[in-house]
């Protein structure tokens, strides 16, 4: 017995190891600058904590990021997919990744990278972005063109961006959402996306936000346990509790569910 055991976790650890292989291997080095994904975190707060106290990767997260990879490499939609655009919030530019590659950092507080994973044309010089997303059906409601606000603005930033790199303006987003939870079953929901000045006016609002080293708080689910895991997904709570306790409410009914535990 104790010999299947051994033989079982050194598979596990085998698995695991080549997952952690393929990441390294397949990952381009991120630019230093501000992503999409800083811009569209339900909380500021936490995007500016990442900058200010970064974190270590967590081996433990590997699968997921893993899973992601795979999706993409395996599952591009368009001839243009994982399109990678650069842009500069205040002189409204277009940057390519080489470019941004070889400015110094103090060149770079104003931009902001992202990459789109598919670019569809629909005809007549209409064009669809397209971004793939995993969930589990079992934890999160059916899912329509209000469902997750902040995909949608990731889809608008892109649009800003590729209208400045590529000089392609595409009016339109769908967010294919894939059910891990049953067999990676396809939902498509697609939207019209928002009007370019609308989006950049959002964006020049974020960035202040972000540059005036006091984000805005926003308890959410990624920290207040308000989710069907009751999980904690946001590393720096502890921080912002000691910064920022006039925006931690005490959670009546959460403290209630931790006294019942005990």
């Amino acid at each position: 017995m104790d010999n299947l055991e051994s033989i079982q976790n050194n598979v596990l650890n085998i698995m695991e190891e080549a997952q952690k292989n393929y990441l390294w291997s397949s990952g381009n080095k991120r630019l230093n600058t501000w992503h999409v994904s800083d811009f569209v975190s339900e909380c500021l707060r936490k995007t500016q904590y990442s900058k200010t106290h970064p974190t270590k990767f967590d081996p433990s997260k590997a699968s997921v990021f893993w899973l992601g990879h795979v999706i993409h490499n395996a599952l591009p939609l368009a001839k243009l997919n994982e399109v990678t655009m650069c842009y500069n919030i205040q002189t409204e530019l277009g940057m390519t990744a080489q470019e941004v590659a070889q400015r110094p950092l103090d060149e770079l507080a104003n931009v902001i990278t992202g990459t789109l994973d598919d670019l569809i044309p629909l005809g007549n010089g209409e064009w669809c972005i397209a971004d793939k997303k995993t969930y589990k059906k079992f934890f999160r409601n059916a899912k329509n063109a209000d469902s997750d606000p902040s995909y949608r603005l990731q889809l608008d930033i892109y649009r800003v961006l590729l209208k400045a790199t590529l000089g392609i303006d595409a009016k339109y987003g769908c967010l294919l959402y894939l059910d891990k939870s049953d067999n990676m079953s396809p939902t498509p929901v697609a939207f019209d996306l928002a009007p370019i000045e609308e989006t950049n006016a959002k964006m020049r609002f974020i960035l202040k936000e972000l540059q005036s080293g006091d984000a805005t708080a926003n308890p959410c689910w990624l920290c207040n346990g308000a989710n069907k895991k009751k999980a904690i997904y946001c590393d720096y709570k502890d921080i912002c509790l000691q910064e920022k306790p006039e925006a931690h409410p005490p959670q009546e009914e959460e403290l209630k569910v931790t006294i019942s535990k005990e």
